[in-house]
């Protein structure tokens, strides 16, 4: 990796900036509130989250849009669940949690302190398989102003596995082969990135990676 041509660094978001707080993306901190914990099933949450997959990948490009999509992805979750009582209200409540929550993820501690340092020395850019609510999550922990530019993937309607979405910050900033670096904690994604002439840094939080064929840290400080 030659470091001395770097001006770019892209981020990912899940698992390398933040995380869910209770473990699963698509269970909100109120979500045992508002359904009780014996009633879930998480083989049959994950199969209601694959059913609603059409919705999850939609185009969302406000909170609005995207409340208004995750209350129909909520009731096809509960549905296969088989949760009884007033399924759409419940889908509603769990919906306004998942998007407007500031509280569902949370930074990696050290984050702040190196987002600021290395936004001193590369620009910065987010590319993020995410939903409208992120931007928001990122304005309320004060690190947007560390970024160039957000890109997340329902506002574009494209996923970083369709290989296309890396060429929207590759094409806006006009990135030549071997000026940026893709961090991500997925090795597949890593290796799209490799084809659009990135380099690739593989991000371990969870500490489970025993051999990668890329470059492995498990904080930012790492860089």
């Amino acid at each position: 990796m030659i470091i001395d041509n770097i001006k770019y660094l892209i981020f990912d978001y899940g698992d390398v900036l933040a995380y869910p707080i209770t473990g699963h993306w698509f269970i909100t901190p109120e979500f045992y509130s508002i359904i009780e914990r014996k009633e879930i099933d998480l083989s049959k949450f994950n199969n209601g989250v694959s059913k609603a997959s059409e919705y999850i990948s939609a185009e969302m490009k406000t909170e609005n849009e995207e409340y208004e999509i995750f209350k129909k992805v909520y009731e096809i979750i509960l549905n296969e669940l088989e949760i009884d009582g007033d399924i759409r209200d419940k889908a509603m409540l769990i919906a306004r949690d998942f998007v407007y929550s500031d509280r569902k993820h949370r930074l990696y501690k050290e984050v702040i302190k190196h987002l600021e340092k290395l936004s001193k020395k590369y620009k910065l850019i987010l590319l993020s398989d995410n939903w409208p609510c992120a931007n928001r999550l990122m304005r309320h922990w004060g690190i947007s102003k560390y970024f160039e530019k957000t890109y997340i993937s329902s506002e574009y309607k494209a996923v970083k596995s369709d290989k296309v979405f890396f060429d929207y910050p590759i094409n806006d900033f006009n990135i030549k082969k071997g000026e940026a670096i893709f961090i991500d904690d997925k090795e597949e994604l890593l290796d799209i990135a490799k084809e659009k002439g990135l380099e690739v840094i593989l991000m371990d939080r969870k500490n489970t990676v025993k051999n990668s064929k890329y470059k492995v840290i498990k904080s930012l400080k790492e860089i």
